[in-house]
């Protein structure tokens, strides 16, 4: 099995995780008063959304999702589109 060093990537808005090939292995995200969503785009603000995470209406705890297996592969970036949600942190590798 090979193995990949994981990093990670803190946002405050949408933007670029991480350019170049990589996989989306968690992400750690907080929401607002209203609901929301996060979404991994392969290639920026307009590419393919490879994976989609609805966020409720609550600024008062985290979420912590796993991705299982491998992780999401994302061929050209990984690009994060935060939509009524304060942080999110993602971990690639």
């Amino acid at each position: 099995m090979m193995q990949t060093d994981v990093k990670s990537a803190h946002l405050t808005a949408s933007g670029t995780a991480f350019n170049g090939r990589t996989r989306l292995k968690s992400v750690s995200y907080r929401g607002n008063a209203s609901d929301g969503f996060v979404k991994f785009r392969d290639g920026g603000s307009t590419g393919p959304v490879l994976c989609e995470l609805d966020v409720g209406t609550s600024d008062s705890f985290t979420i912590y999702v796993l991705i299982p297996g491998e992780g999401i592969v994302f061929q050209t970036s990984l690009y994060v589109d935060l939509s009524n949600v304060n942080a999110a942190t993602v971990f690639y590798g």
